[in-house]
Order: C-alpha cells, then sequence, then structure tokens
C-alpha cells in the first residue's frame, strides 16, 4: 500500500509538472494573436512564454536572472460615460484603487492621444521587500488604458510590467513597451 501511496503521488507531481509546462508553452519572437477585435503581436525576442490567451486576455511573461517581466493586453469593464473628461477620471480613481495594494514609491498619470483616442497612460514603481518567495526589489509597471472601439462599457488595458531590482523601467524595457504598444492594432469605430 505504501509503495502504491509514493508511486501515485510522483506521478500526480508528475501530470501537473507536465499541465505547468503545457500552460506556459515557449512562443516565436512578433507571432500575432486576436483577442476580441484586437490584434495584439508578442514581443520580438526570444525567451518569451504565453501564459493566456483568450476572449478577454492575452499575457506573455520573460523569465531570467534579472527579473520577470510580463506585458499584457486585457479588456475590462468599466461603465459607460458621457465626456472623455469623466471617463479618464474614473479609469485614474481605478487603478489608484487597483495599485493601493503597493507601497507606492512613483505614481504617475498622463491623459494622451493613442490609436486615435484619448487614453489613460500610467507609469508607477513599487518598492517590494526581498524573502525567500521574491527575491526582487521592485515592480515596475508602465500601461495605457483606451476605450475599446464599439463598446461604450469596456477598455483595453496594455501594460508591461517587471519584478527586478532596478528602481522604475530600463531603456531596454521602455523600448520593449513602445514597440509592444505600436503594435497592437484595435478595430476601427463603426
Amino acid at each position: 500500500m505504501k509503495h502504491f501511496t509514493v508511486t501515485f503521488i510522483i506521478a500526480a507531481a508528475l501530470f501537473c509538472a507536465a499541465l505547468s509546462a503545457q500552460a506556459q508553452r515557449s512562443i516565436k519572437p512578433a507571432t500575432v494573436y486576436k483577442q476580441d477585435g484586437i490584434t495584439i503581436v508578442s514581443p520580438n525576442q526570444p525567451g518569451w512564454t504565453l501564459l493566456k490567451a483568450d476572449k478577454s486576455e492575452t499575457v506573455f511573461e520573460k523569465r531570467d536572472e534579472s527579473g520577470i517581466v510580463k506585458a499584457s493586453v486585457k479588456i475590462i469593464q468599466t461603465g459607460s460615460f458621457e465626456t472623455d473628461k469623466e471617463r479618464l477620471a474614473v479609469w485614474e480613481a481605478f487603478k489608484q484603487v487597483e495599485f493601493n495594494k503597493f507601497k507606492q514609491d512613483h505614481l504617475h498619470f498622463n491623459y494622451q492621444r493613442f490609436k486615435g483616442a484619448t487614453c489613460l497612460r500610467y507609469d508607477a514603481i513599487f518598492p517590494l521587500d526581498k524573502t525567500s518567495e521574491n527575491k526582487f526589489a521592485h515592480f515596475n509597471v508602465n500601461g495605457y488604458l483606451l476605450p475599446l472601439p464599439n463598446a461604450k462599457d469596456s477598455a483595453i488595458q496594455i501594460e508591461i510590467s517587471n519584478y527586478a531590482d532596478t528602481r522604475g523601467l530600463t531603456e531596454a524595457m521602455y523600448s520593449l513597451a513602445d514597440e509592444f504598444y505600436e503594435k497592437l492594432t484595435v478595430p476601427k469605430p463603426q
């Protein structure tokens, strides 16, 4: 009976490892994905994995000794708004609440035009405590919230984030972010 229990535990562990490996499959650089009318191009570098791809969210990840980087596109429900000013104020408050769970070092919001629409751009740095489970000193994030064309109550959140020892995104990370954002295409408003 003991032998059967040990064999079962080993088989279960191998099965879980196989599922985990399947969920995080390596992808070719610059692979195109479709998400509810949005065209997303994965980062144009080797070593990225696809964590999730469905109708509402696409997430890529790259891990190495210097940190964990994620590039993501997510459709979120936001409610509908009469004006850009009202929409941007609510979106900023939404992101403030989301980021309140972190100790803040830097959080900056900017309203700007992107992909033909008035958007909320944000940039944040959050210091982290290093532990046995977290070996990095900072969580850095940069992203946009932009209206989802043809859906008055939804937004597209595109974001680059990383866990690293560097405070803020490096020039290479900003370059990656800019390329990821620029390659995104959204449906034309009807």
